[in-house]
């Protein structure tokens, strides 16, 4: 019984414990979508691109295409930047907390025992 014991509190839960760690980094590197945000960085906010209207060559007409281009992607590049710092962060902690959750799990039975002594010492 004692070994079974060992065997899941020491060999099982470790290991669920991981697949559940790596579950969570998955789940949210696809919610914030991080490899899509980084890969279409500069690309031009909800794709709204101008183009020029005349077919002559006017300089205020290719300018104003050029600069509206130009703060489409800029605005696109600002807000996933921002989304990448949010989902980067939200990736970092989840990468702590795995290891944080482990040591928790084998800590609760020498906790229970200090407890447990701890308890017995008062009473007497």
């Amino acid at each position: 019984m004692i070994e079974q014991f060992i065997v899941w509190y020491f060999f099982e839960i470790p290991q669920k414990i991981k697949k559940i760690w790596g579950s969570y980094l998955w789940f949210f590197a696809n919610y914030f979508a991080l490899a899509d945000l980084i890969r279409d960085f500069f690309a031009p906010w909800k794709g709204l691109t101008f183009a020029r209207e005349k077919r002559a060559f006017e300089i205020g007409d290719v300018v104003f295409a050029w600069f509206s281009n130009v703060i489409s992607s800029t605005i696109g590049a600002v807000v996933r930047l921002f989304f990448i710092i949010i989902g980067g962060t939200v990736e970092l902690l989840v990468l702590l907390a795995g290891p944080a959750v482990f040591l928790g799990w084998l800590a609760y039975i020498p906790a229970i025992f200090y407890f447990m002594l701890r308890g017995f010492a008062l009473i007497v």
